[in-house]
């Protein structure tokens, strides 16, 4: 069997051949890679490699805002400019203050409420207690770098009382608060003239003028503060349903009787739509 030797032979030769071809041509073996004489640098990479960047150093965003800032503020471009900002901003608060003026200036129903809200919101301090509460309560802690609340480590307490309010007269106390649960007596000074006044105890809207029972004349003012109060067993006033009354206003008067009998005020006062003590809130002798 030759046959696969001749095979194994040519094969052979067929090698032999390809490794003797280069030498005989003189061809040198083609290099796999070589390595440039200088790495390049990322800065000369790409189609400008012979721009030298170093020469040419980065400007400083912050000096070109400055410097093209009012060629950016244009229209539909950066923030409104000075002017048409002051001007809008004054035909804002001269609306807002004409509607505020017209409001109180109506004497319809509809103006009441807002008239009072108003009223209640300048007259009242916003409670910064009850804030730092609440605060507390759903936060775990009042933000200590509001300046509101002082930074103080002691621990804030609900205010459950309003501000002290002023008597509606000069007098002390006939009849508890304990003897009935729905209000106070209060008996004039012994130096009282026969025909008293009785003042408001702070500012609110008349909500009724009725006739008492025992003939005397009972008048329900809506005041501040959440604050209802009941002026009772009055001899006569000038005050009509929808009336705003000032701190110190007048509300009636008490007139003595013909038998020298010394007139007595009733007063009371209402939270939250429960009679409270109004010796609590107000200051008498």
């Amino acid at each position: 069997m030759e046959y696969p030797r001749d095979i194994k032979n040519r094969r052979k030769k067929r090698i032999q051949s390809l490794l003797e071809e280069p030498a005989e041509a003189g061809a040198a073996a083609p290099a796999l890679f070589t390595l440039p004489e200088k790495a390049p640098s990322f800065r000369e990479w790409g189609t400008n490699a012979e721009k030298d960047f170093t020469s040419t150093p980065e400007p400083d965003p912050e000096l070109v805002w400055k410097q093209q800032r009012s060629s950016w503020e244009d229209e539909g471009g950066g923030g409104p400019r000075f002017g048409a900002s002051f001007i809008r901003r004054t035909v804002a608060s001269l609306l807002v203050f004409g509607a505020v003026w017209g409001i109180f200036a109506a004497r319809e129903p509809w103006a009441l409420k807002s008239q009072f809200f108003i009223t209640d919101a300048l007259s009242n301090d916003m409670d910064f207690a009850a804030v730092q509460v609440w605060y507390e309560e759903h936060f775990n802690g009042a933000p200590s770098f509001i300046p509101i609340f002082g930074g103080r480590e002691e621990p804030a307490e609900k205010v459950t009382a309003a501000h002290e309010l002023t008597p509606p007269l000069a007098g002390s106390i006939a009849r508890p608060f304990a003897a009935s649960l729905n209000g106070i007596e209060i008996i004039p000074s012994a130096d009282s003239s026969d025909s008293v006044t009785v003042k408001s105890v702070d500012t609110g809207r008349v909500l009724s003028v009725s006739k008492e029972a025992q003939g005397g004349i009972r008048i329900t003012v809506r005041h501040t503060g959440d604050i209802t109060a009941e002026y009772g067993h009055l001899s006569g006033t000038r005050l009509a349903v929808d009336d705003w009354v000032q701190s110190g206003d007048p509300v009636g008067w008490l007139q003595g009787t013909e038998d020298a009998q010394v007139p007595l005020l009733f007063f009371a006062i209402m939270k939250d739509k429960s009679y409270i003590d109004p010796a609590e809130v107000v200051s008498f002798d």
